[in-house]
């Protein structure tokens, strides 16, 4: 695949995973806004709606990083990349580097046995019922 496909196709996987994040942001602001908003309604006292609106303001903090439209910055000059953007860059030079990719291996690896490790440490102590 030539590079300016492969980067078209990375575009459009990197496109729908922000969009499939948004979507459940979305999912959880929602209710979350709402019942911030009704107790901000219902408690006595003036605080202005300071629940609500830091709902509201996570939300633009989150929007910013998930950077859903940051494709589009291809049609343009150059710019660095931000918000999720730059972790999935960082990953895919992480990928690329062949010393990086292997102390990465090796650091999942120790994880996936650490945490095999405490699982039989609790099954261990459990007790057998016959």
């Amino acid at each position: 695949m030539s590079k300016p496909r492969f980067r078209v196709f990375r575009d459009v996987v990197v496109f729908q995973a922000k969009l499939l994040i948004d979507g459940l942001r979305d999912l959880l602001l929602s209710p979350v806004s709402i019942m911030a908003a009704l107790v901000d309604l219902l408690v006595p006292g003036d605080d202005g709606g300071k629940r609500f609106y830091g709902v509201v303001s996570f939300g633009r903090r989150t929007e910013k990083w998930i950077n859903l439209f940051g494709a589009a910055d291809r049609l343009g000059p150059e710019a660095p990349p931000q918000g999720i953007d730059s972790l999935l860059e960082e990953v895919e030079r992480l990928m690329r580097d062949p010393d990086r990719r292997e102390e990465a291996r090796d650091r999942v690896q120790s994880f996936v046995e650490q945490v095999g490790k405490g699982a039989r440490r609790r099954d261990d102590q459990r007790p057998h019922v016959e």
